[in-house]
């Protein structure tokens, strides 16, 4: 559905609806110009509102941007809490792999200033600081799944805090690689490559006979 046909259907003094609408404005501006192209102007010409109604809801682009990168963690996170553990490590993996690289289709190329503007300290508006928080969560709510559908394999992870950083960061990779079809180069069907990627990454996490944590 546009922003257009969301302006439509969006009544007077509808506040969640409005927000709906310069939200869902702004990920289209992403996804077709990057971080660059997003400006509150564009925001407000795509949600069919004036500049100043913009402001009324978010205070500048980095807590619009920091606004869609929340909704989509949050996203994540039912599904991190729905899923099935008795999938086991890798069966997780593959059941949160299409939102993970919905997310990086579609905030790929801001990744530098995700970094730099939201997650990097220094000063931040009240929505980056939120969207920090959830950020935070979802990779504590990562490590929370991986280590119950361990558990539910009788398997046990490394116990490392670099864990479910490095896991994320995985599955980002392999994202990547399937959005640019790097695999595809070299004749190997998305399916296997997602196979085997979420196979390698429970091999790299699950402890093996009387391996010592890494110091």
């Amino acid at each position: 559905m546009s922003a257009e046909t969301e302006q439509q259907t969006t009544a007077w003094g509808d506040a969640a609806g409005r927000r709906r609408d310069i939200l869902s404005s702004a990920e289209v501006i992403l996804e077709d110009g990057g971080y660059s192209g997003l400006t509150m102007r564009a925001i407000a010409v795509g949600a069919g509102v004036s500049t100043g109604t913009v402001y009324q809801y978010f205070d500048g682009k980095e807590a619009v941007f920091a606004a869609l990168m929340a909704r989509r963690l949050d996203d994540l996170q039912r599904t991190l809490a729905e899923v099935d553990r008795g999938l086991g490590v890798a069966g997780v993996l593959r059941e949160i792999e299409p939102q993970v690289t919905e997310l990086w289709r579609r905030f790929g190329r801001s990744a530098a200033q995700w970094e730099a503007k939201v997650l990097a300290g220094g000063p931040r508006g009240k929505g980056a600081a939120g969207s920090v928080k959830v950020y935070r969560t979802t990779i504590t709510l990562l490590a929370t799944t991986l280590t119950e559908a361990a558990q539910a394999c009788g398997q046990t992870l490394i116990d490392d805090p670099a864990l479910p950083h490095w896991v994320w960061d995985s599955l980002i990779g392999l994202a990547d690689d399937l959005l640019l079809r790097g695999s595809r180069t070299s004749r190997v069907r998305p399916a296997h490559l997602i196979a085997f990627a979420t196979g390698a990454i429970e091999r790299g996490i699950v402890r093996t006979g009387d391996a010592e944590p890494l110091g």
